[in-house]
Parts: structure tokens; sequence; C-alpha cells
């Protein structure tokens, strides 16, 4: 049995996504891992754009689809540097294709904050505590964005933003959720 997302949101355009990322920017920390899983055009670059614009990142920020990884120097809200990683597996044949490019020195830049689309092609073991974001097309501009943290600091983090941005409503849940 698939468990409830702990905040389920629709968005009505490319811009309500990206504003998303931006909220979500605000409680980032180093070392923070945020998976994001969906179809081609769900959002998830998207939702990474909100996220670099969140941290102040300069640079235009693009899917890495055909070089796997890129790095953007931004600031965290209360002005420290850090590093957003932002890579893409779609291109991924075999889980074992991520040992030679080097995912164990991205996801351990004590200064980074690795946003990974296409986690699904990834083995599973490597990622332990992280945020799952799952994009959903819905319509043209709408998409739904499910939220499924996985440890302590991730479920405080889906709780700031839901505060932030649905304030603070909160669906019931079960201990099997």
């Amino acid at each position: 049995m698939e468990r409830m997302p702990a905040l389920d949101l629709i968005n009505h355009s490319p811009d309500q996504t990206r504003r998303l990322g931006t909220h979500l920017a605000r409680f980032a920390e180093p070392g923070d891992l945020y998976l994001l899983s969906g179809s081609l055009g769900s959002g998830k670059t998207t939702l990474v754009q909100g996220i670099a614009r969140g941290l102040k990142v300069g640079d235009y920020v693009q899917s890495p689809t055909f070089i796997l990884a890129m790095e953007h120097a931004g600031l965290l809200p209360d002005g420290r540097p850090v590093r957003l990683y932002h890579i893409d597996l779609y291109r991924l044949e075999k889980p074992s294709e991520l040992l030679t490019f080097g995912i164990e020195d991205y996801l351990a830049d004590p200064q980074g904050i690795v946003v990974i689309e296409w986690p699904e092609h990834a083995s599973t073991d490597l990622f332990d505590d992280h945020l799952l974001i799952r994009l959903e097309f819905i319509a043209e501009t709408k998409r739904r964005l499910m939220f499924y943290p996985n440890g302590q600091r991730y479920q405080r983090l889906v709780d700031q933003v839901r505060q932030e941005v649905a304030g603070g409503r909160r669906r019931s849940t079960t201990a099997s959720d």
C-alpha cells in the first residue's frame, strides 16, 4: 500500500510551481537532498528554478539532461554561501553508471544542496534521509505536487512549507502513514 503524502498541493501555473520552489528554499539547509520524480513535462525543472531563485542563484537553471549535473553558487536566506547541485538521471541506463560520475561527492558536500531529477534511475540505497516530491501532470498548466519526507529533518521542512504556503492546514494522518 502506497503511503499518503505529507503535503499534497495543486499548482495552476509554472510561476506558481517556481514560487513553491522559492518557499522550499527559504527553509533549505546545507546537506539537504530533494528527489524530484515525475513524467516528462511534469514541472521538475520548473521547481528547481524556483529553488534556485530562492537561493539567489544568478545562473539560468535548465535541466542538465545531457551532462548529468550542474553546479550553481547561491546564498541561503541568512546570507551563507551554498552550492546547488542540480542532477538529472534521465539518461542513465543502469544505476551502476552513477559510480562513474561521482554522485557521492555531491551528496557529501557539507555546503551543498542536492536536487535530483529522475531518482528512480538510481539505486534506492543511495539515498538515506531526503524529501521526495512527486510531480504529476494534470492539465496544460496544472500540476500536482506530493511531498514524502524521509527523516525528521524533512518532516520539519514539509511542516514549514505547509505553514508558509497552505496556512498550516494539515490532513489527518495515521500511524501507518
